[in-house]
This record gives structure tokens, sequence and C-alpha cells, in this order.
């Protein structure tokens, strides 16, 4: 239920007008830091979708997204915001999203979906964001309904990618880490010391 939203909320807005005006469409990248604004400056403008936390009574939920825009201009930070007619600009980008969310209904199965509507816009303040040249908002999104949990787990899917965390000393500094952690990994002064290989049954 929860990753048939989070994929259909992409397809949404990347099939839409908006869509089409942007560079990149895709769930939230896993980055932070650096790494992460380094992300938004290479793929603005950019929008991008993440789960954020939601109540549950009753075997029901009411999820909620935020849709992150990222506009980047390097003419002026007016233009960032504003757009200059070519590239668009930020303001455009929340209220494309919130008209094209709010009220739509999203599937979260094969025969069911739930309308969201927009309930909140809020502006991302952040000294490094400017740095890079990077204005950020993020338009907040809720189910108007509850839906209602899966009845059974008997359909997960077999795991196609195994993550396994090694309690060891660290032998290079954190922003040598943040290296490796960067799309692609930088490598250019260090390397990973520790390696596993897990093989997987087809």
């Amino acid at each position: 239920m929860l990753a048939e939203l989070e994929t259909n909320l992409v397809a949404l807005i990347k099939n839409s007008a908006l869509g089409k005006r942007l560079r990149w469409v895709d769930s939230l990248p896993d980055l932070e830091g650096d790494s992460l604004i380094g992300r938004f400056a290479n793929d603005a403008p950019a929008v991008y979708v993440a789960m954020g936390s939601f109540p549950i009574k009753g075997g029901m939920v009411q999820p909620k997204y935020g849709i992150a825009c990222i506009a980047r201009n390097s003419r002026s930070h007016q233009a960032a915001r504003h757009g200059d007619g070519v590239q668009i600009g930020l303001h455009e980008m929340l209220e494309a999203v919130m008209v094209l969310v709010d009220g739509q209904a999203v599937a979260y199965s094969a025969e069911d979906a739930i309308a969201f509507e927009a309930y909140s816009c809020d502006l991302i303040s952040s000294e490094d964001l400017y740095k890079r040249g990077v204005y950020a908002g993020v338009v907040q999104i809720q189910a108007t309904a509850d839906v209602p949990l899966p009845a059974a787990l008997d359909d997960l899917a077999d795991f196609k990618t195994f993550h396994a965390d090694f309690d060891i000393d660290p032998h290079q500094a954190p922003a040598e880490h943040n290296k490796w952690l960067d799309e692609p990994p930088d490598h250019s002064s260090s390397t990973p010391e520790l390696s596993d290989t897990l093989p997987l049954q087809e």
C-alpha cells in the first residue's frame, strides 16, 4: 500500500504538465548533508516525494507525504524563486504541485484509490542551500480519509538487496566516509577497506 502510493504520486507528477518542465522527479534519495545538497543542485529543477509521519488507529492509517520542490537558477535568486520564462521557478513549482495533488485520487492497490489534500506549504531556509544557489519548499499532503491496513503479509516479495552494518573502529575521517556515499562514490583519496559478498538465490 505505502509503496504503491509513493510510486503513483511520483508517476502523477512525472506525467503532468509540470513534469515536462522538470529535470528530475523521484522519491527522496537516501542522502544527507553535502551529498544531498549536491544532488539537489545537480537535479534542479526537481521534485521529490517522501513519506511523512502519520497516525495508525484500529487497523486504519491516514498517509501523509511531503513533496519537495527544488529550484536553481544561476541568473539570480529572484529567477530561482520566480522563474525566468525559460526555467521554472520555485514558486511556480509549489503552486503547480498544490493544484495537481489537491483533491487528486491516487491508487494504493489494483482496485482502490484514496484522495489527497494539500494542507501546508513550507519554505526551507538554509544557508548551505543558498550557498549552492538552491531554493527549496515542501508541499505537505495527506489522505482525506483513512486507509485500511493490508489483511495479511503472505504476498511479501523476495528480497533482492541485502544491507548489513559492521561494527568496527573507523580507519578514515568522516569526510572520507561522506565521499564514499556520493553518487557516484568518490574513491579518489581513500576506499572502504571492508566488504562482503552474499550470493542470492534466484
